[in-house]
C-alpha cells in the first residue's frame, strides 16, 4: 500500500559511515539498487543528526519532492534496501520508524556469497573484476619485513579489577545463528600448550566457529583441539577458513577410522516424526535420514554455509534441507540452497509453520512454470502431495 505524502517518519541507527562504507555503497551496492533506491539511501543517512544518531519527524513529501520520486517509486526503492539488509522498517499506527544499517565490509560483500553473486550477474564478470580490484589490499609491501610491533601486555599494565559500566554503546552487530551445542570450552582450551597458542586471540567470533564446526562435523573438544592446533600460524594468529577446512580434514579420519554399517538402507520416516525431527535434531541427522547414511563432506559442508552466512533457526534450516532434497533426486548444488534460504530470510522466516507459508506463496506465483516438486520417496509424501493439490 502506497504511502501518503503527509505519513510521518523517524530515523534511528545505532552505527556511524565512514569512508570505506560510503565507497562500499556506492561501488558496489549502487548497481544492485539502482537510482532511486541509492538515491534514498543517502537521503536517509544525510538526515540523520550526527550527534544523536536520530532524528525528529519528517513528512514522507519531503522524499518525495527531494527525489522527484512517485508513492510508488519510493515504495519500490525502500524495498529494495529493505532486501538487502540496508533497511528495517517498524510501524505503530501513527508514524514509520527506519533503522539505517550499515553496510557490510568489501571483503563480506564479495566473498560472502549472495550479494557478491548479484553483482556479478548484474554487471558481467569484467567490470565484476574491476570493481573488486578497486578494494583489493595488496601485502607485498611487507616482504623482508620482521613484525616488531609493541603488543599491549609489553607496555601497559594489568588493571586490579574491571571497571563497571551499564547500558549499552554504539557497535556494528553482525546477524549470528545461536547454536545449542554442549561444547566444553574449559576442557578444549586445558588441551592448547601456551607455547604454541596465545588464548587472547581466541575472540568471541572464533569460539562461536568452533562450537559451530563442532556442531555441524560432530567433532569433540579433543578432535577440535587438533583442528585449531592446525589452523594456527606461526605468529599464533587463527585462520577461520583454515579451521574450516580442517574440520573437514578431521572429520574425513574419523570416518575411516569407524566400521562400516552393515545396514545403510533409508528409513522410513512419517510426517509428524520428520516435523519433530527437524525441530529437535542436529542438520546431520535430517541428512542421514534423507540420504540414509552418514552424510558425506559435501553435504556437512553446505550446512556449515548455511549456518556462517544466514540467521535462520535450526529448525527451519532442517526443514530447508528436507525441502531443496525433496525437489531433485541427487544432492544438489550450495546454489539450490542459497536461493530459498535468501528467500527466507528476506521473509524473516523464523519457524517450519512460516516456511510453509513461504513456498505456498512461491507456489501460487510460479503454477504451471514448472512440473510439481517431489519429495525423496523414503519420506512418506502425503501430507506433501496434499499440501500441493490444496494451495
Amino acid at each position: 500500500m502506497e504511502i501518503l505524502g503527509t505519513e510521518s517518519f523517524r530515523l534511528v541507527t545505532y552505527q556511524s559511515l565512514g569512508t570505506d562504507e560510503r565507497d562500499v555503497l556506492t561501488l558496489l551496492y549502487q548497481p544492485i539498487l539502482g537510482n532511486d533506491a541509492y538515491a534514498l539511501c543517502q537521503m536517509l543517512w544525510s538526515l540523520i543528526h550526527r550527534d544523536r544518531r536520530k532524528t525528529p519527524e519528517f513528512s514522507h513529501t519531503l522524499l518525495y519532492d527531494s527525489l522527484t520520486l512517485t508513492p510508488s517509486r519510493f515504495l519500490d526503492a525502500r524495498k529494495k534496501l529493505e532486501a538487502i539488509g540496508l533497511l528495517d522498517v517498524y510501524y505503530n499506527n501513527e508514524v514509520y520508524l527506519y533503522e539505517l544499517k550499515a553496510p557490510v565490509s568489501a571483503q563480506e560483500f564479495i566473498k560472502g556469497g549472495s550479494l557478491g553473486a548479484i553483482l556479478f550477474a548484474k554487471v558481467g564478470e569484467n567490470m565484476f573484476n574491476q570493481l573488486s580490484e578497486l578494494f583489493r589490499v595488496f601485502v607485498g609491501d611487507k616482504d623482508g619485513f620482521q613484525n616488531i610491533t609493541a603488543t599491549f601486555d609489553k607496555v601497559f599494565q594489568t588493571l586490579s579489577k574491571p571497571i563497571a559500566t551499564d547500558g549499552d554503546f554504539q557497535t556494528k552487530k553482525k546477524a549470528t545463528v545461536k547454536v545449542n551445542h554442549a561444547f566444553d570450552f574449559n576442557l578444549f582450551l586445558g588441551g592448547l600448550s601456551k607455547n604454541y597458542v596465545d588464548k587472547r586471540k581466541i575472540t568471541r567470533s572464533v569460539k562461536e566457529k568452533i562450537v559451530m564446526l563442532s556442531y555441524v562435523y560432530g567433532l569433540d573438544e579433543f578432535t577440535m583441539q587438533k583442528v585449531f592446533m592446525d589452523s594456527v600460524d606461526k605468529q599464533k594468529n587463527i585462520d577461520a577458513s583454515a579451521l574450516s577446512v580442517n574440520a573437514r580434514k578431521w572429520f574425513r579420519f574419523a570416518r575411516r577410522s569407524l566400521p562400516k554399517r552393515a545396514d545403510s538402507g533409508k528409513q522410513i520416516v512419517h510426517y509428524e516424526e520428520l516435523m519433530q525431527k527437524c525441530k529437535t535434531e542436529r542438520p546431520s541427522d535430517i541428512l542421514a535420514i534423507l540420504s540414509g547414511g552418514k552424510p558425506s563432506i559435501q553435504e556437512l559442508s553446505v550446512v556449515e554455509r548455511l549456518l556462517d552466512q544466514y540467521d535462520l533457526p535450526i529448525p527451519v534450516i532442517n526443514f530447508l534441507l528436507v525441502y531443496v532434497i525433496g525437489q531433485v533426486e541427487d544432492f544438489p548444488s550450495y546454489n539450490y540452497f542459497d536461493k530459498v534460504a535468501i528467500s527466507w530470510q528476506r521473509k524473516r522466516v523464523s519457524t517450519i509453520e512460516e516456511a510453509l507459508v513461504a513456498i505456498k506463496e512461491r507456489t501460487k506465483r510460479t503454477s504451471g512454470k514448472r512440473e510439481k516438486n517431489k519429495i525423496p520417496q523414503d519420506v512418506e509424501s502425503d501430507w506433501f502431495e496434499e499440501y500441493w493439490n490444496n494451495r
